[in-house]
């Protein structure tokens, strides 16, 4: 898997703070080998500003996989190297959120220039043939349709809006179809995560949904377009909880009740095992494979339930005090490592992924930030002060902070050596 030297230069800022402390150095010095994704979030990411001392673009990230495949090298045989693209640019995008509603606007000829500008960019750099020995694994626009499906005439007019000018639908089944001619590429639609899509109605509203939208991008209705889905993307939820299942008697007990409000998928292993059975009996093919970010799921550190207890608000290592909260969340720790084909028992989960890289705030908490940025982020009430889970001091969503960093490699778990 691709190690990003944008990211390793944004650790080793890091190192430079935490030389006086050895263990927090051994820490951050691990992570200069995380593989991590590559955000192509803005139409000037795919060119990046590398030549004046900017970030790196897509080619040259593409250039750089193919300098570390070389490396790797055994034997005079070339192993596959994998390159985790994260396409993040729809107009309006995240309609339910504040913190990244991206640069595009549909009322603006939005959609044009996602196609042109973005989508048809990003293909022709990949699709070049010396990049034809990489694979590239793309997670594509987190998020916003999940948005859509789930706040659609609950009082969120920009989801309203997506809906009904089909800007969404519109962006991704162009992006399926495009990526879908370029052999060595590999897509995964994000689908949020247990705590947003695991109770039943809406787990089955997002099954209809995104047949609807997968088989509308191609004349045949086609479904194995994708390889698969991605969950938990920038998000806390654990893969597994160890103590206790999603039966009706745990998530409607007393204690627990407002946490889990009665969904069944507690954790992401449930939750993709439901959603495999649901598409593949929806018509989805027997290869239908998922991926999951373990980016901040990991949940380690002193405050990490050892063992069962009575109240299940005590034995879960889940310990946000709203399962729904997102922002940059306290006491979280870096999960299970990037790792392919992490699970013998399920041979559909292709990969654990460092999706959202160790450190990248997801939004700012500065409360006066409301007028978006060059970038198109602003701030979102679920970073501020008045979420409970929040870390402050947060910069913009993609940007470095430190503090977060830190604190996801102390309560890593498995810990970090």
């Amino acid at each position: 898997m691709y190690v990003d030297a944008d990211y390793v230069a944004a650790v080793d800022t890091s190192a430079a703070r935490v030389a006086g402390v050895p263990s927090d150095a051994a820490r951050v010095a691990a992570a200069r080998s995380f593989p991590t994704a590559v955000w192509l979030d803005r139409l000037a990411a795919i060119d990046g500003a590398k030549a004046s001392g900017g970030a790196m673009g897509l080619a040259d990230h593409l250039d750089a996989a193919l300098a570390q495949q070389a490396l790797k090298a055994d034997r005079g045989a070339v192993p596959p190297m994998a390159v985790t693209i994260v396409v993040y640019d729809l107009p309006d995008r995240d309609c339910a959120a504040a913190a990244s509603n991206g640069e595009l606007s549909a009322a603006n000829g939005g959609l044009a220039t996602y196609e042109t500008q973005y989508i048809d960019r990003i293909a022709a750099i990949v699709s070049q043939p010396k990049y034809a020995g990489l694979r590239i694994v793309t997670i594509i626009e987190p998020d916003s349709y999940p948005n859509m499906l789930t706040n659609v005439g609950n009082g969120h007019a920009a989801c309203d809006a997506a809906s009904a000018n089909q800007t969404y639908v519109q962006g991704i089944r162009y992006a399926l179809a495009r990526f879908a001619t370029i052999p060595n590429v590999s897509m995964y639609l994000d689908i949020a995560h247990s705590g947003w899509l695991g109770w039943d109605n809406n787990r089955s509203k997002a099954i209809a949904g995104y047949k609807e939208l997968i088989a509308g991008a191609t004349p045949e209705g086609r479904l194995d377009i994708v390889r698969g889905f991605a969950t938990n993307t920038a998000n806390y939820t654990p893969l597994d909880e160890p103590f206790f299942d999603g039966t009706a008697d745990v998530i409607g007990t007393g204690g627990t009740t407002q946490f889990y409000e009665w969904n069944p998928a507690i954790d992401e292993l449930t939750y993709i095992d439901k959603l495999r059975s649901e598409f593949v009996a929806a018509g989805f093919p027997g290869t239908l494979s998922f991926i999951v970010d373990t980016s901040r799921n990991g949940w380690g550190g002193s405050g990490r339930p050892t063992h069962a207890s009575a109240d299940v608000d005590d034995m879960r290592i889940d310990r946000r005090a709203h399962r729904g909260n997102w922002c940059n969340v306290r006491n979280a720790g870096i999960g299970e490592r990037p790792r392919a084909t992490p699970d013998a028992t399920r041979p559909y989960l292709d990969a654990y992924l460092f999706v959202k890289p160790p450190g990248a705030s997801d939004g700012t908490s500065d409360s006066t930030a409301t007028t978006p940025n060059d970038e198109g982020k602003r701030f979102d009430a679920m970073c501020g002060s008045g979420n409970v889970d929040a870390l402050q001091g947060a910069p913009h969503a993609g940007h470095w902070f430190h503090d977060q960093f830190l604190m996801l490699l102390r309560n890593a778990y498995p810990p970090l050596p």
